[in-house]
């Protein structure tokens, strides 16, 4: 589990979320609310299937998606501007998350059954967020054991 996590409020811009999952090299960031309680996460899956166009760079992916998201029935934008719009107009407000106390075993199992997910945040009794795993996490085992592939 990483206990230094980079996190974003709900009233963070999409640019400046989007701009550090991208210059972070997350798959996601979770969100929380001021007394650090996970209200969310945002992730690049969830930003990336909202667009359809496969050449279009990540940020290039979010602001195409977002304009385009906004528009009604008719083609028209909503109220809403890109530079108006925040981390809680697009997040996951109901993220998977597992307990400080979950085995190795449960994260794996979390990991299995949603396969879609990474990071997961890891919460307290309290709710609030004290760190993530991801699957770079779980596979870290195997580099400590000595497995390698030299051929």
């Amino acid at each position: 589990m990483t206990r230094k996590v980079i996190s974003v409020f709900p009233e963070t811009s999409v640019i400046e979320a989007a701009k550090m999952i991208s210059d972070h090299n997350f798959d996601g960031i979770p969100v929380i609310d001021k007394n650090n309680k996970l209200i969310g996460i945002l992730t690049e899956y969830d930003l990336i299937t909202k667009t359809s166009s496969i050449n279009m760079s990540f940020l290039q992916r979010i602001i195409y998606d977002i304009y385009n998201a906004n528009k009604d029935s008719e083609g028209r934008r909503d109220e809403k501007s890109l530079n108006d719009m925040t981390v809680k107009d697009i997040m996951n407000p109901e993220p998977l998350f597992l307990k400080e106390d979950a085995t190795f075993n449960q994260i794996i199992e979390a990991f299995v059954a949603h396969h879609k997910v990474n990071p997961i945040p890891i919460i307290d009794n309290d709710g609030k967020l004290v760190g993530v795993v991801s699957r770079f996490d779980v596979l870290r085992p195997l580099n400590l054991l000595g497995y390698h592939t030299n051929k």
